[in-house]
């Protein structure tokens, strides 16, 4: 009997001890698994706000290259339209000063008083009307004054077209900046060759005064402009 109570207490001891095992072993795992998580789930929290950083990071990088490229973009419109004005303005003041038509009275003929009534109405310096009066022949005179103000102003706007292109040429492409420069030495190579002759023939000719002169509109200016045209609606 005594050995029945003992093999039954055994038993039930064995029993309870498997079943602390269990429950202990089940806690523990359960603590484990709380526990792996908590620090998975901490890495994956770090991991992300480094990739957030890293993701603003690379947003902000974008804004600006695309903030420079906009500003890229304006710098080169502007100085595309200052180079365009300047060059077109030179072109037509040498154009002017390759044909220069004239139409005035014969001043030779005219009474003096007559001729210093017309000098007063012209822009002629105050040095340059008396130069027309004390002349023999003042229609000669005068024409070639007004002649040589003409080329002067052609030059002076040359120069103004070069020194744009000068300072607003690295805003703008290599090949179009290149292109502006060898007009720009057209017009120079006229000016010159305008200037040669009214001084009294040298260099006398008009070659290079011709290849500026456009009378059909596809001259120089009229390509440049379908490259500006080109150019300013692809930016």
């Amino acid at each position: 009997m005594l050995s029945h109570v003992l093999s039954w207490v055994g038993q039930t001891m064995a029993s309870s001890a498997l079943a602390i095992i269990a429950f202990i072993a089940v806690r523990s795992t359960s603590i484990g698994e709380r526990l792996i998580n908590y620090r998975l789930e901490e890495k994956i929290a770090a991991l992300k706000h480094a990739n957030d950083e890293k993701i603003e990071a690379l947003r902000s990088e974008l804004a600006h290259f695309q903030d420079r490229g906009r500003r890229a973009n304006e710098l080169e419109f502007e100085a595309l339209v200052k180079v365009w004005h300047g060059y077109s303005d030179a072109w037509l003041k040498t154009q002017q000063a390759i044909v220069d038509y004239m139409s005035f009275p014969d001043l030779t003929r005219l009474p003096e008083d007559d001729v210093k009534t017309y000098l007063d109405a012209t822009e002629l310096s105050d040095v340059q009307k008396k130069q027309v009066l004390q002349a023999q022949d003042k229609s000669q005179m005068y024409s070639k004054i007004v002649r040589q103000r003409t080329i002067n102003t052609a030059g002076a706007a040359i120069y103004e077209g070069r020194l744009l292109l000068r300072t607003n040429g690295i805003f703008i492409s290599n090949e179009i900046a290149k292109r502006f420069k060898e007009a720009f030495d057209k017009l120079s190579a006229a000016y010159v060759e305008q200037s040669m002759h009214l001084s009294g023939g040298r260099g006398a000719g008009y070659e290079k005064s011709m290849e500026v002169l456009d009378t059909t509109g596809q001259g120089e200016i009229a390509e440049l402009e379908a490259i500006l045209r080109a150019t300013i609606r692809r930016g």
